[in-house]
């Protein structure tokens, strides 16, 4: 070995941050939020990593516990557990970027970089009520208003990157929960459908974390980094057409503005 080349557990143990005890988060939570950092910002695609053994040393925590991080590391597509051989960091997906300034739908400019780009409506998750963050946006009798809920899952190249919530206002669509969405688009339904287009949107940027729910249907860890985006679409008239509140996962999208 040359002078100053680290071995897989040496690379590991240099950055790895210790599992704190007191915190709420689960052990093995810790361990797989920890490895993941490093192989965001340190380990490459192929990388073999410490064995359970090395990895519970260094962690200082059970085998059990690095056994569980590590299934969850591969469920996110993270690192592959090859029989026999070991565990290696997985070849990961480009970063899609996201255009801020441009209208165009978001698919389609997916679309016409080369990747499959597609939502998936998801009829059969629970109804949701509109979040507080959406209601402070709007007037007291806006808020009031009745609302149809919709979410849609985002995917790109079979992986899923985002998640969208829509409350729609019941009287500018009537019976919109009973349509099915034109090609997964709640954008070309109200418009080819009702004949309502947005003129007027205006979107908030966040940052935030998944909950449970989100991992669960974005395929990642509870509490992965997320951008959220609240959006508020008003008609020609000044009525209200939509909140909507999207979430992107932060290791799939980046975003670009152009001022």
């Amino acid at each position: 070995m040359t002078t100053g080349q680290q071995t897989a557990p040496d690379a590991v143990r240099a950055s790895a941050v210790p599992v704190e005890r007191r915190s709420p988060m689960p052990a093995w939570a810790q361990v797989q939020r920890d490895i993941r950092r490093l192989i965001d910002q340190e380990l490459p695609a192929g990388h073999q990593l410490p064995t359970e053994r090395d990895l519970a040393e260094i962690y200082g925590v059970s085998r059990i516990t690095i056994r569980q991080a590590l299934t969850e590391l591969a469920n996110d597509g993270y690192v592959e557990r090859r029989q026999g051989t070991g565990t290696f960091v997985a070849d990961r997906p480009e970063v899609v970027q996201h255009d801020f300034g441009l209208t165009t739908p978001w698919r389609d400019r997916f679309t016409a970089a080369g990747l499959s780009a597609s939502s998936l409506h998801l009829r059969d998750e629970p109804e949701e009520p509109e979040p507080y963050e959406l209601r402070k946006l709007l007037g007291e009798e806006e808020a009031e208003a009745r609302r149809v809920h919709l979410k849609r899952l985002h995917v790109v190249d079979d992986r899923a990157i985002g998640l969208t919530d829509s409350w729609v206002v019941r009287s500018v669509a009537p019976r919109l929960a009973r349509r099915s969405l034109v090609d997964g688009s709640l954008s070309r339904t109200l418009q080819d459908v009702f004949g309502l287009r947005a003129e007027d949107t205006n979107h908030f940027l966040e940052v935030g974390a998944a909950n449970a729910h989100e991992a669960r249907l974005l395929n990642t860890t509870l509490d992965a980094p997320l951008f959220v985006i609240l959006s508020v679409a008003r008609l020609a008239d000044g009525r209200l057409l939509e909140t909507t509140r999207t979430v992107w996962l932060g290791s799939r999208v980046r975003f670009h503005y152009t001022s």
